[in-house]
């Protein structure tokens, strides 16, 4: 966590820095490194099964009853991805405001996927292949397919009432190219032994 934490107080345009959490343990050490965590969440949102959108209303409801602090913008950055520094917040705030044609557009932030994924298949219920996308794109060479994202979970941004409404996810979503390398998301032991490396590596290249 300390990673995001450091990133977003890095951030030539992020005022305000909260971390919503239901551990007084990861509260007290977002404090020590800078961030504002002036609340536990509830259990009813907290937990493997608690909604992205139900922290955020909670937080924005919270820092308004309690703290008289509204915000216009909102920027989610999640802390498994530790890669993302503020040289890439700050490089898609900009390009947020500068491509957007309405309060209403959000962005996320994608990794590309290699050209193969049109080949992507699941197994129907007699276990034989069934094809994940139309058979005719299958048919065309892989350079004709077009270039496809995946949402990597590293940065969320969009207006205050946009999200409340309609979430990050809509029909006006910008997206921001990152690397693989940056786009690295700890869900296993396997991908956080993969983030120290890289973070240490990256510290030594400093």
């Amino acid at each position: 966590m300390n990673w995001t934490v450091e990133a977003s107080l890095k951030s030539k345009y992020i005022d305000c820095t909260i971390v919503s959490t239901d551990s007084e343990i990861i509260a007290k050490t977002a404090r020590d490194a800078g961030a504002d965590a002036p609340f536990l969440r509830p259990p009813e949102i907290s937990g493997d099964n608690a909604r992205f959108s139900d922290a955020i209303s909670h937080c924005l409801d919270w820092m308004k009853n309690n703290a008289n602090q509204v915000f216009d913008f909102i920027i989610v950055l999640q802390p498994i991805s530790p890669l993302r520094t503020e040289k890439h917040i700050d490089q898609a705030i900009e390009y947020y405001f500068n491509k957007k044609r309405s309060d209403t557009d959000t962005l996320v932030s994608v990794i590309q996927v290699p050209n193969k994924f049109g080949w992507i298949v699941k197994g129907d219920v007699n276990g034989y292949i069934d094809y994940g996308f139309d058979m005719q794109r299958l048919n065309l060479q892989r350079q004709q397919m077009g270039n496809c994202y995946l949402p990597n979970g590293a940065i969320y941004i969009g207006s205050t009432n946009s999200i409340v409404q309609s979430g990050f996810y809509t029909e006006q979503t910008l997206f921001y190219k990152m690397s693989d390398i940056d786009s690295v998301d700890i869900d296993t032991r396997e991908d956080f032994d993969r983030a120290l490396e890289l973070l240490y590596k990256r510290s030594k290249e400093r």
